[in-house]
């Protein structure tokens, strides 16, 4: 493969091409049968592009992955980019190419938003961006989803708590006669339909594209529905939208979610949305849907506190574990996991996405073992939580890294929020309590959070220390607060809730949506103090 990208650049003359993870619609998840990215480095995490040259390869990741990526790449070939916390991927990228030369990308795989500041870049080095309409991948290997079959349905309006008319409606209000909003992202689309389909792995939407209108909404698919969607609604094949969108004579579009093939198509009456509509109304759930989150986190919780018992009763390898959460999940009414598991033991458990549990890897006493695990229900929305065990008994250090993290979590879990308030505040605290332990030598190298909704990682709201992290968390959002402390050789540990923002007698405050206990001889009490005592006292008890 490496070779004929080479021989691609060489007969293109091309001096670098970028290769990525994600297909035309910029899912966040994509299949590794159908990652570019995957065939050329072997690195199977959910993100991560590749820069590639006549001489070198670098394979780009986050803090979740370096461990991940430093087993799987070759290192002989490959270069694995260690981006820390605060690092810019496209400034590392950047850094990495020389002045005066000439960059592939792939138009339908980068996000409009993403080939400006590329663009913006590389004018500063004098380089040029050679737009490509097929991925060079393609030419040497297929790249295809799978395909189980599974139609398009629609969900139930108790679960939806609007129906796909009535969004369309208020969708409607924000347009003028002669406009038309373009959105192609899969989970606002899966949002204003109301509507589902299991047939890609951890994903519960569809391929489409959307044109709304003053008058209505058409959707470009080639899936199969069950049913219409609504009488605003009109199905169309996908080979349609190119011939429909070049017709409108205003595009108002999100320049995060359109690929750039597609901003090519509307260019000349492209107008940038100020806000993205749909992606604002999904963040915030209505009653129906925090009742439903509700009852799948009880089924969850029922997963986890089993596998909890499973892993002191019996002698499993990761792989056991984590196919017996699979099979228990289903057993609970899920229809799919809304994310592959990570389930590690030992050492392995810092690996923070550890996804390949294995059959040859014993858990044993002693061991911590880590698992962040999540389904799609009934309604197609994803849950996320995350346990950390210990199997057996727990040493004094294993005691004082899960307590410091449970400190991490308590604290930012009952911070008082104003209307004010945002993620990045809840990060800060959070770190603070990690920086206040002493244990320099873990890291914490990901956010404290993030949205959920259809999206198993929904944004808005962001927790984090970054940008996206300073917007105001809102009433009904759902989010989860995770802190984790890691290190390489020894092992981590994560806890995660998934929470909601609410009111309770007239004050915003978080409240969880999940009851897992906290392994009790995992804690050391000494290390807490009054008000984390009782914080406890009362989570323990079911008072979550």
């Amino acid at each position: 493969m490496i070779k004929k990208l080479r021989q691609y650049l060489s007969e293109n003359k091309l001096d670098y091409l970028l290769v990525n993870t994600t297909d035309e619609f910029l899912v966040e998840y994509n299949e590794l049968c159908n990652c570019a990215r995957y065939f050329v480095t072997g690195f199977s995490g959910s993100t991560g592009d590749v820069l590639v040259s006549p001489d070198k390869i670098w394979q780009f990741v986050d803090g979740r992955y370096h461990e991940q990526a430093d087993a799987e790449v070759d290192h002989k070939v490959t270069e694995v980019v260690k981006l820390q916390l605060g690092q810019i991927y496209s400034a590392e990228l950047v850094n990495r190419i020389k002045d005066n030369s000439t960059v592939g990308i792939v138009s339908k795989k980068v996000s409009l938003n993403f080939y400006k500041i590329l663009k913006s870049k590389l004018d500063k080095k004098h380089c040029k961006i050679k737009s490509l309409d097929i991925d060079p991948v393609s030419l040497f290997t297929e790249l295809k989803p799978t395909d189980n079959g599974q139609t398009v349905k629609q969900i139930d309006i108790s679960i939806a708590g609007i129906s796909a008319d009535d969004k369309f409606k208020k969708l409607a209000r924000k347009l003028k006669q002669e406009d038309a909003y373009l959105d192609t992202n899969l989970e606002n689309i899966a949002y204003l339909t109301n509507c589902r389909q299991y047939k890609t792995p951890f994903s519960s939407t569809f391929k489409a594209k959307a044109v709304i209108t003053k008058n209505g909404v058409q959707i470009f698919s080639d899936e199969k529905f069950e049913s219409t969607i609504g009488k605003y609604y009109n199905i169309l094949p996908l080979n349609d939208f190119e011939k429909v969108i070049k017709a409108v004579k205003k595009v108002f579009f999100n320049p995060e979610c359109i690929n750039y093939y597609d901003y090519t198509l509307i260019k000349s009456k492209a107008k940038e949305a100020q806000t993205d509509i749909l992606k604002e109304m999904k963040a915030i759930k209505n009653d129906s849907e925090i009742a439903h989150f509700k009852k799948n986190y009880k089924r969850t919780d029922n997963v986890v506190n089993k596998a909890f018992q499973l892993v002191q009763n019996n002698e499993l390898t990761e792989l056991e574990l984590s196919d017996a959460v699979e099979k228990e999940y289903l057993a609970q009414g899920a229809h799919q996991l809304s994310f592959k598991t990570i389930l590690a033991a030992g050492a392995n458990s810092s690996i923070i996405h550890y996804s390949h549990p294995s059959k040859d890897v014993k858990i044993k006493n002693g061991d911590f073992v880590l698992l962040d695990c999540g389904g799609h229900f009934e309604g197609g929305y994803s849950t996320d939580i995350t346990r950390t065990f210990v199997k057996g008994s727990p040493t004094d250090l294993q005691k004082r890294v899960y307590t410091t993290v449970l400190k991490m979590f308590l604290n930012a879990y009952h911070y008082e929020v104003t209307p004010r308030t945002t993620g990045f505040t809840l990060d800060s605290i959070a770190r603070k309590i990690h920086k206040q332990s002493g244990l320099d030598d873990f890291n914490f190298n990901h956010g404290l959070g993030h949205g959920v909704g259809i999206s198993v990682h929904e944004n808005p709201p962001t927790i984090s220390c970054g940008k996206m992290g300073k917007r105001i968390l809102k009433e009904n959002m759902v989010f989860t607060i995770e802190p984790g402390l890691y290190k390489t050789g020894f092992g981590g540990v994560r806890l995660e809730n998934s929470v909601y923002l609410t009111k309770v007698n007239g004050r915003l405050k978080i409240q969880s949506l999940s009851c897992v206990p906290f392994q009790e001889d995992a804690i050391d009490y000494s290390l807490l103090n009054k008000q984390e005592k009782q914080w406890l006292k009362d989570w323990q008890a079911g008072k979550c």
